[in-house]
C-alpha cells in the first residue's frame, strides 16, 4: 500500500476571493445568480441564496464559485462561534469575506476530499483565527495555506469520501426529520 504523504494545504489548492457588486446600482441585483455571504453559509451544501445578482453584477464586482468547489468564510464575527465550510452544489457568486477553494491537482487530490478534510479539521483552522481591528474574526490565507495535510493514496481518498458522504447524508436526513417534527408539534 502506498504511503500517506505530507503537504502544505497551499500546495494542493487554488484560493480565490469574491466580491460585492455596488449595492446602489439596482441593475446589479435581483438577477438569477445566487450570491453568498456569511449570512447564507449555514448548510454544509450550498444550492442557492436569498440574495441574487445579475450577470452585470457578477461582471462588476463579484466572482463565480463553480459547482464542485468549496466556500470558506475567512472574515466575520461569526468565525468565533463556528467556521463555515460549504460545498458548492450549483455555480454561485460570493462576497469578499469568503474564499473559493479548489484542488489544483485533481490527479493527486479531489476537491471533495479537501472539503471533508476541511470539515474535519476546523479546529486546526480555528487555531489560526485572528482578530481584526474592528473585532471580527479573520483567517489569514497565508497561514491557512501553511496547514499541513497528510494525503492518502487516491483510492483510499475515494473510500473516505464515500464514508463521509454516508454520514453527511444521515445527518441531513435527521435534520429534515427534526424539522418535520417541529412543524407537526
Amino acid at each position: 500500500m502506498e504511503q500517506w504523504k505530507q503537504y502544505k494545504l497551499g500546495e494542493l489548492i487554488t484560493l480565490n476571493s469574491g466580491g460585492t457588486p455596488d449595492k446602489s446600482n439596482k441593475s446589479y441585483w435581483g438577477g438569477d445568480i445566487p450570491w453568498i455571504s456569511a449570512k447564507f453559509m449555514y448548510d454544509d451544501y450550498l444550492y442557492s441564496s436569498e440574495l441574487k445578482i445579475s450577470q452585470e453584477g457578477l461582471d462588476n464586482g463579484s466572482r463565480l464559485a463553480p459547482k464542485g468547489s468549496i466556500l470558506l468564510l475567512t472574515r466575520g464575527s461569526g468565525l468565533f462561534n463556528h467556521i463555515p465550510v460549504c460545498y458548492v452544489m450549483k455555480d454561485l457568486a460570493y462576497n469578499q469575506d469568503v474564499k473559493c477553494i479548489e484542488s489544483n491537482n485533481k490527479e493527486l487530490v479531489s476537491t471533495k476530499f479537501l472539503f471533508y478534510w476541511l470539515m474535519g479539521n476546523k479546529n486546526s483552522i480555528g487555531a489560526i483565527l485572528e482578530t481584526t481591528g474592528i473585532g471580527a474574526g479573520k483567517i489569514d490565507t497565508n497561514r491557512l495555506k501553511d496547514i499541513r495535510i497528510s494525503l492518502p493514496p487516491k483510492e483510499y481518498q475515494q473510500a473516505l469520501i464515500g464514508f463521509a458522504e454516508s454520514i453527511m447524508h444521515k445527518i441531513e436526513l435527521n435534520r429534515r426529520i427534526n424539522d418535520n417534527l417541529k412543524l407537526i408539534a
